[in-house]
């Protein structure tokens, strides 16, 4: 499926967007990368880059409006997620997701009862005081213990 030039807006230029961008590209879309890094890597692959703060939201609205974007793009990386989620919607553009959709993902134990709401299997989840108190021997692996940091780093299994 060839686009006609449609311009995507893509938050980070970190080596996992690379492929992202590349991905764009072949399918027809204009690529611009924005973030703060001179020289961040996925923007060698770009068609333009910015330079700018993925949560300025008035200067991403700014290079909405002048480069005429069609939609913004974000994944595997939380923050720029949001910072898109709230761009797309100040902007009026599409999003490949929604706030409650996303919120899902975010969050680990919402996540978790979603999965579990459609039969999909997940691993237990612990407690760290119901962990000291049990024997290591007994206990079934893996286990999983949420906390409150990012989707990327909030899953420790032991």
């Amino acid at each position: 499926m060839i686009m006609n030039k449609k311009k995507v807006l893509i938050l980070s230029g970190a080596s996992y967007m690379i492929e992202i961008v590349e991905t764009a590209n072949k399918l027809g879309l204009y690529t611009i990368v924005a973030d703060n890094m001179v020289e961040s890597p996925a923007k060698k692959f770009a068609d333009k880059s910015y330079i700018s703060s993925t949560n300025d939201m008035d200067k991403l609205a700014e290079i909405v409006l002048k480069e005429e974007i069609d939609g913004v793009f974000n994944v595997f990386d939380d923050s720029n997620t949001w910072h898109a989620l709230a761009l797309c919607k100040k902007m009026g553009l599409p999003m490949y997701t929604v706030s409650e959709q996303y919120r899902s993902y975010f969050s680990s134990c919402r996540f978790n009862d979603y999965c579990q709401t459609f039969n999909v299997p997940v691993i237990e989840e612990g407690a760290l005081d119901d962990w000291y108190h049990q024997d290591l021997a007994q206990m079934e692996f893996p286990v999983r213990f949420p906390d409150q940091l990012p989707a990327e780093k909030s899953l420790q299994v032991i």
